[in-house]
């Protein structure tokens, strides 16, 4: 995970420079690159810089702080501790638009990766007909589309390009 940090003062000169850095959960280590990046920028003075390009990190748009990227890099890693990769994760920090807390308590009810909701849903209806000794002669008559259209009100997916993430409300 790399970000493209651009030297504001070389830009609005119609210069180019910048370095890509890599993501880091810690802030002060990002920021000792940037200072050298604007250390060694040709114009004098160089002091405000931009993110003018994201590669396998959430886009957050050309002015974040060093703190909210951190702080993203940590629940990138939060997320592919459950199994999630970046490009994921990307779209499960949309779903919660980009609210760092809101993710982190999401992944607090994450429920797994699953091909769809239904599929949860089926394996969820099982283990407690299963765990109840529901005789199959009356397990045969429970309806499970019905069980899974009820189950998702309680529940947000998103769909991931390998399947659905699932999460308890």
């Amino acid at each position: 995970m790399r970000i493209y940090v651009a030297c504001l003062a070389s830009y609005n000169a119609g210069r180019l420079h910048g370095a890509w850095i890599d993501v880091d959960t810690d802030k002060d280590a990002m920021a000792a690159k940037v200072d050298a990046m604007l250390k060694a920028s040709p114009m004098p003075n160089a002091e405000e810089f931009a993110i003018h390009d994201y590669d396998e990190f959430p886009n957050m748009g050309e002015y974040p702080s060093l703190d909210a990227i951190a702080a993203t890099a940590e629940l990138v890693e939060l997320a592919e501790d459950n199994g999630i990769d970046a490009s994921d994760f990307a779209r499960i920090a949309d779903n919660w638009h980009g609210n760092a807390d809101d993710i982190r308590n999401a992944f607090d009810c994450f429920c797994g990766v699953h091909d769809s909701f239904d599929e949860y849903a089926d394996e969820i209806a099982d283990e407690f007909l299963s765990q109840h000794s529901v005789a199959e002669s009356v397990a045969m008559y429970f309806d499970y589309q019905a069980y899974a259209r009820d189950l998702a009100h309680d529940y947000t997916t998103v769909d991931l390009s390998h399947g659905v993430a699932i999460f308890h409300h």
